[in-house]
C-alpha cells in the first residue's frame, strides 16, 4: 500500500525541509533561467526587471514633470507677486495724481472764487459810488430848486425884508430836512 508523499515525508522532518529547499531552488532557477514564450523569450527576472525599469522610468518622468510643474508654479507665483507689486505701485501713482489734480482744481476754484469776489465787490462799490453821486446830484438839484422857489417867492412878495428873511429860513430848514 502506498502512503501519500506528505505522510511519508512528515515522519522525516529533515527530509521534508530538504524537499522544501529543493522546490524553492527549482523555482529560483526557473525564475532566473526559464524563457517562456509568453514573456517574449525573456526570463522571469528579465521581465520583472523590465517591468521595474519601465515603472522606474515612468516614476522618473512623473517626478521630472512634477519638478517642472513646481518650478512653473514658483515662476507664476513670483510673476503674480510682481504684478501685484506693480499694480500697487500704479495704484499709488494714480492716487497721487488724483490728489495732485484735486489740489490743483481746489486751488484754481479758490482763485476764481477770490477773483469773482473781488469783481463783485468792485462792481458793488462802483454802483454804490454811482448811486451816491446820483443822490448828491439829485440833492443839489433839489436844493437849487428850493433856493430858486424861495427866490421866486421873495421876488413874488416884492422884496419885503421880514417876509424875505422868513422865506430864506424856511428854505434852509427844508434843505436841512432833505439831507
Amino acid at each position: 500500500m502506498l502512503l501519500p508523499v506528505g505522510t511519508v515525508l512528515a515522519g522525516q522532518y529533515f527530509l521534508w525541509w530538504a524537499a522544501q529547499v529543493v522546490a524553492v531552488a527549482i523555482l529560483v532557477i526557473l525564475a532566473l533561467r526559464w524563457r517562456p514564450g509568453f514573456l517574449h523569450g525573456r526570463t522571469i527576472t528579465e521581465s520583472m526587471n523590465a517591468a521595474l525599469d519601465s515603472r522606474e522610468e515612468s516614476i522618473r518622468i512623473q517626478l521630472e514633470a512634477a519638478e517642472r510643474s513646481r518650478q512653473e508654479a514658483a515662476r507664476i507665483r513670483e510673476e503674480a507677486a510682481r504684478q501685484v507689486a506693480d499694480a500697487r505701485e500704479e495704484t499709488r501713482t494714480m492716487v497721487e495724481r488724483a490728489r495732485t489734480a484735486s489740489e490743483a482744481i481746489a486751488t484754481e476754484m479758490h482763485q476764481r472764487a477770490e477773483e469773482e469776489y473781488r469783481r463783485i465787490v468792485g462792481q458793488a462799490r462802483n454802483e454804490i459810488e454811482f448811486e451816491r453821486r446820483q443822490a448828491e446830484a439829485a440833492l443839489r438839484r433839489r436844493a437849487a430848486d428850493i433856493v430858486v422857489d424861495a427866490a421866486g417867492q421873495v421876488v413874488g412878495n416884492f422884496l419885503e425884508p421880514a417876509s424875505d428873511r422868513h422865506l430864506i429860513d424856511v428854505s434852509l430848514s427844508d434843505l436841512k430836512d432833505v439831507r
